[in-house]
């Protein structure tokens, strides 16, 4: 009694047959298993266990199925290395395809190197034997003398100048007493007791960073994405640099702002002061004119105005207050001249500061 695998086990090769064989009459079939019909022992163990019931006795195959009886029979003849089928276990521990591994096992077998017959060549005939050599007469050589040979001259090695790296961070003893300034600045600012000598000193420290970043980079004005691909330091320092010269860039505007407001304040004030005397000075000279004509009760007549005027007692009096007016609306005039020039020069010193400020955010953008 033979037993005969068929087509349900070409979908599946589920290998659960050769867990339980007694003698591994299962081979790779290249796309179903095989049992070897001289070593089976009839012992019906793997026909329960197949899970698609493709395992027969050869006499109870189906009708439709029955072209799987020569298959198993002569793939067994026609194969002569025939390989062991891997069981469940062996394929699912290595991670392996059943199929996969069916197909390659036979493609490894029809790739196996077949034996090559050689022809024998039939072997050359002897040579004849040389005849005997006569001995001539040895006639000693004496032995050249070897060619001089020249040294090669090897050329001095030639110096290569080594211009020395740059640093590859930023110091950080300099880094933090740019630290350090910036704080200072910002609270001397805030405190309004900033002086002219910290802001050179913060001008000093923002440059000194950037001759350090001029080192390292080999060329000014590196933007802040080249120096953070060198070291992150670099651009901390860049950052730093900038921060002081923000905190500073005002400074020298609100010093010329201030100035300029307080000396407009002070024209506004001499020209309210030089208004009021002038004011007064009219209002005294009209007092004097018009005295002698209110007392009598006269008309203020043009004709009335100048007799009072040129009274004897009241000419005086009136060229001494017009004289000084006079002069005193000249002042006032001058006053109201310097108060149109310090508002201009105020405005000039705001819209430089506004420009340099819109300049500065501009070349961050660009960095």
């Amino acid at each position: 009694m033979t037993y005969v695998v068929a087509e349900p086990c070409l979908s599946t090769i589920d290998r659960a047959c050769v867990e339980v064989c007694p003698v591994a009459c299962f081979y790779e079939g290249g796309d179903q298993l095989i049992i070897h019909p001289a070593e089976c022992v009839d012992c019906d163990a793997c026909r329960p266990v197949c899970p698609v019931s493709a395992i027969f006795v050869e006499s109870e195959v189906p009708a439709e199925w029955h072209s799987f009886i020569a298959k198993n029979a002569e793939f067994v003849k026609g194969t002569p290395n025939l390989v062991l089928a891997k069981t469940k276990t062996e394929v699912e521990e290595a991670h392996q395809d059943t199929f996969a591994v069916c197909r390659e096992a036979v493609a490894a077998t029809a790739a196996a190197p077949a034996a090559v017959a050689v022809e024998a060549k039939p072997e050359p005939a002897p040579a004849p034997a040389p005849a005997p050599a006569v001995d001539a007469p040895k006639v000693e050589a004496k032995p050249a003398a070897p060619p001089a040979v020249k040294k090669p001259e090897v050329p001095a090695p030639s110096k290569v100048e080594v211009k020395p790296a740059g640093p590859t961070e930023l110091a950080p003893a300099l880094y933090r007493r740019g630290l350090d300034l910036l704080r200072e600045v910002v609270a001397l600012q805030e405190a309004g007791r900033l002086t002219a000598e910290k802001v050179q000193e913060a001008e000093q420290m923002a440059k000194d960073l950037r001759a350090e970043l001029t080192k390292a980079m080999g060329k000014e004005n590196s933007v802040l994405a080249d120096l953070e691909k060198k070291s992150i330091t670099f651009r901390q320092g860049e950052e730093l640099a900038r921060a002081l010269l923000r905190a500073i860039e005002g400074i020298e505007f609100e010093h010329a702002f201030r100035a300029g407001r307080q000396k407009l304040m002070e024209y506004v004030g001499g020209l309210v002061v030089l208004g009021v005397i002038t004011a007064f000075i009219g209002w005294m000279t009209a007092r004097i004119v018009l005295a002698k004509p209110l007392s009598l009760g006269l008309p203020l007549t043009p004709s009335v105005l100048m007799s009072a005027i040129l009274d004897s007692e009241t000419l005086p009096l009136f060229a001494a207050f017009s004289a000084l007016g006079g002069i005193l609306s000249l002042f006032c005039l001058g006053a109201l001249i310097a108060v149109c020039r310090s508002g201009q020069a105020l405005m000039g010193i705001w819209r430089a500061r506004e420009q340099k400020r819109l300049g500065l955010r501009v070349t961050e953008a660009e960095s």
